[in-house]
């Protein structure tokens, strides 16, 4: 599958947790974002450049000949006129405490998830990434994490852009 059809097949909604509860994000039809390297013809649609993986927001829908190499992100927004967000692949899973990550392993393999890190401060939580390397199941799966047992948080990375250029 490739990077176009993976984008299209991203879920309308994600829920986040709020300050106030659950946030439901939805995806712009109007944005999408580029990790990679760029052409001219898109470099001019880029209204913005998400912190970090040289990560670029261009308006409009992607089309189907985009360059190899190029990974199509799903921009996801509280509302319209909300600051948009750049989902990646990437999960974070914040288990109970004392529910250490490798005591889930085989949970999250079975669900088609690999550990991509688990940081040395929080042997509880872990940066999880498809096995597939798809975003549309990363973000489709987030619901099975949160069902997951011992599970008490369950967000995707979700990157802001750092330099905005226009209106939403």
């Amino acid at each position: 599958m490739n990077a176009l059809q993976q984008w299209t097949r991203c879920p309308e909604y994600i829920v986040i947790d709020g300050v106030n509860g659950p946030v439901r994000l939805q995806k712009r039809d109007d944005l999408y974002a580029l990790r990679g390297p760029v052409s001219k013809r898109v470099a001019e649609t880029v209204h913005a450049q998400a912190i970090g993986d040289d990560i670029h927001v261009a308006r409009g829908q992607p089309s189907p000949g985009l360059e190899p190499n190029v990974e199509v992100l799903p921009v996801y927004s509280a509302t319209e006129g909300a600051s948009p967000a750049v989902a990646t692949r990437r999960i974070f899973l914040r288990l109970e405490e004392n529910t250490p990550i490798e005591s889930m392993r085989s949970q999250l393999e079975a669900l088609d998830f690999a550990v991509a890190e688990i940081p040395a401060y929080a042997p509880n939580s872990a940066w999880l990434e498809p096995a597939s390397g798809r975003i549309d199941e990363a973000l489709s799966k987030l619901g099975a994490l949160r069902a997951l047992p011992h599970a008490a948080h369950v967000e995707p990375q979700l990157l802001r852009p750092r330099a905005w250029k226009g209106g939403s």
